[in-house]
C-alpha cells in the first residue's frame, strides 16, 4: 500500500486531498439539505415541500440563464491563463463575467416577478404566485455567489468554492427557519424566507471575498495584448456551456414541473424527495469533478494527454468505490429512507430505483461532460445533451400522464444513460480511451 501511495501522480494527490476538502464540505451541506427537507415535510407536509421545489426550480432555471454559461468558462480560462502566466488576463476575464451575468440577472428576476401570476396558473396553482415573486428577488444574488463560486473553482481554491455552495445556503437557511419560527411567524413561506435569506448573506460575503482571492493569485504578468480579453471570444466559448448546461438542467428539471403540471403539488414532494435520494449515489464524484474540472483544462493546455488519460482512469475508479455501496443500501432500504420523512413519501419507493439506476451508470462513465468541456469540445458536449434532452421531454411527455411518478423517473432514467453512453463514444473518437473503470 506504501508503495502504492508513492506512484501516485502529484496531480491524482492534489485531486484526492482536494476532494477530500470538498467532500467534507459536501458532506455536511448535504447532511442540512436532509435536515432542512425533513423540518419542511415535518412540520408542512408534502404539499409545501412541493412548493418549495418548485420555487427552487423557478431560481435555478433563471440564475443558470442569468450566467450565460460564463462560470463554467471561467473554469475554463481561469486555469489556462495562471499556466501561462497571463495575470491580467484572469482579472479581466472575472469582471467581464460580472458585467454581462449581473444586468442579465435583474432583468430575469424583473421578468418572474411581472409574470410570476401567469407562471403560477401554469402550474394551475395560484398560491404560487407570491413564492414566484419571492424567488424574483432572489436570482441576481443567487447568480453573482455561483459566478464568484466557479471563479474559485477556476483558481483552484477549494476551501472559498466549497464554502459557496448551496450547501452553505442551507445551513443559513436552517438558522433563519428556527429564528422565524421563534418569533412566532404562520406561514408555509417560511421555508422560502429562509432560504432566500441564506442566499443573500452568501452572495454578499463572496462579493468581497472573491476579488480579494484573485487579486493574491500568484501569476507573473504576460506579454500577451490585454484586449486578447474581449467580450465576443468569451461569449464564443460561454454559449456553448450555456446551451448543454441549459439541456442537462432541463432534464433535471423537466420531469418536476411536468408533474407540477400534469399532477399536483404533494406529488412534486414526493418525487423531488426520491431524486435527492438517488442523488446520494454520485454524492462523491461532485467533490471528485470539482477539482478535476481546472485541472482537464491544465492538462489541455500543455497538451497532455497521457495524463489526461492517466486522471480520468483514476476518477472513474474512485467514482466506482464511492457509489457502488451507496447505491446497494438504497437497493436494499428505500422503504426505510422515505419514510423516514413521513409515510406519504414512501410512494416514491418504485420511482427512487429507477432513478438510482441511472445514477450508479452515470458515477460509472465517469466525468465525461467535464472533459468535453473542460478541454475545447464544448459544442461536442451541446450536441450530445441537445439529443438527451429531447429524448428526456418527449419521455415526460409521454409517460408522466400515464404512469405519474414511475413515468418521470423512467424518464430522466433513459436520458442520463443516453447522455453518458454517448460522451463516453466521444471521449473515446476524440482522445482514444474509454473512460469507464475497465482492467486492461
Amino acid at each position: 500500500m506504501i508503495s502504492l501511495l508513492n506512484n501516485i501522480s502529484p496531480d491524482f494527490k492534489k485531486l484526492l486531498s482536494g476532494s477530500s476538502l470538498v467532500m467534507a464540505f459536501k458532506v455536511a451541506g448535504a447532511g442540512a439539505g436532509y435536515i432542512f427537507a425533513y423540518l419542511i415535510t415535518t412540520n408542512y407536509g408534502a404539499e409545501s415541500f412541493g412548493i418549495f421545489e418548485l420555487s427552487l426550480t423557478a431560481l435555478t432555471i433563471a440564475s443558470l440563464f442569468a450566467r450565460l454559461g460564463l462560470g463554467g468558462a471561467l473554469v475554463r480560462f481561469i486555469p489556462e491563463f495562471v499556466e501561462k502566466g497571463a495575470g491580467v488576463h484572469l482579472r479581466k476575464v472575472y469582471r467581464l463575467a460580472l458585467f454581462l451575468s449581473l444586468p442579465f440577472s435583474i432583468f430575469l428576476g424583473v421578468l418572474l416577478y411581472l409574470y410570476a401570476y401567469e407562471l403560477a396558473m401554469v402550474f394551475g396553482n395560484e398560491g404560487l404566485t407570491t413564492p414566484f415573486r419571492i424567488v424574483a428577488h432572489i436570482v441576481p444574488f443567487a447568480t453573482s455567489y455561483q459566478i464568484n463560486a466557479e471563479a474559485y473553482r477556476g483558481m483552484k481554491k477549494m476551501t472559498g468554492y466549497s464554502i459557496l455552495q448551496r450547501g452553505t445556503v442551507i445551513i443559513i437557511a436552517i438558522a433563519a427557519f428556527f429564528i422565524l419560527q421563534f418569533q412566532g411567524y404562520e406561514t408555509h413561506l417560511i421555508p422560502l424566507f429562509s432560504f432566500g435569506t441564506g442566499v443573500v448573506l452568501l452572495s454578499i460575503f463572496a462579493a468581497f471575498a472573491t476579488p480579494r482571492a484573485l487579486s493574491k493569485q500568484v501569476v507573473s504578468q504576460t506579454t500577451f495584448k490585454t484586449d486578447e480579453i474581449a467580450i465576443k471570444p468569451l461569449l464564443k466559448v460561454a454559449f456553448p456551456m450555456l446551451i448543454s448546461t441549459s439541456m442537462f438542467m432541463i432534464m433535471n428539471w423537466t420531469d418536476t414541473l411536468m408533474i407540477g403540471y400534469y399532477l399536483d403539488e404533494s406529488e412534486v414532494g414526493i418525487y423531488r424527495l426520491a431524486f435527492k435520494v438517488a442523488t446520494l449515489i454520485t454524492f462523491a464524484q461532485f467533490a471528485i469533478n470539482s477539482i478535476a474540472a481546472p485541472m482537464f483544462s491544465s492538462f489541455n493546455a500543455k497538451n497532455d494527454l497521457a495524463g489526461l488519460r492517466k486522471m480520468t482512469r483514476n476518477i472513474g475508479y474512485m467514482n466506482l468505490i464511492t457509489s457502488t455501496p451507496i447505491f446497494i443500501a438504497i437497493l436494499i432500504f428505500p422503504s426505510f429512507v422515505l419514510d423516514f420523512f413521513g409515510e406519504e413519501f414512501t410512494a416514491g419507493v418504485a420511482p427512487l430505483i429507477v432513478l438510482a439506476i441511472s445514477q450508479i451508470i452515470n458515477a460509472i462513465c465517469g466525468p465525461v461532460m467535464y472533459l468535453l468541456n473542460m478541454t475545447g469540445k464544448e459544442k461536442q458536449a451541446r450536441n450530445i445533451i441537445i439529443v438527451a434532452s429531447i429524448i428526456n421531454v418527449a419521455l415526460n411527455l409521454y409517460f408522466i400522464p400515464i404512469y405519474g411518478l414511475m413515468g418521470a423517473a423512467i424518464a430522466t432514467g433513459v436520458s442520463t444513460v443516453v447522455w453518458n453512453i454517448m460522451a463516453v463514444f466521444q471521449i473515446k473518437k476524440e482522445y482514444g480511451f474509454i473512460s469507464i473503470p475497465h482492467p486492461f
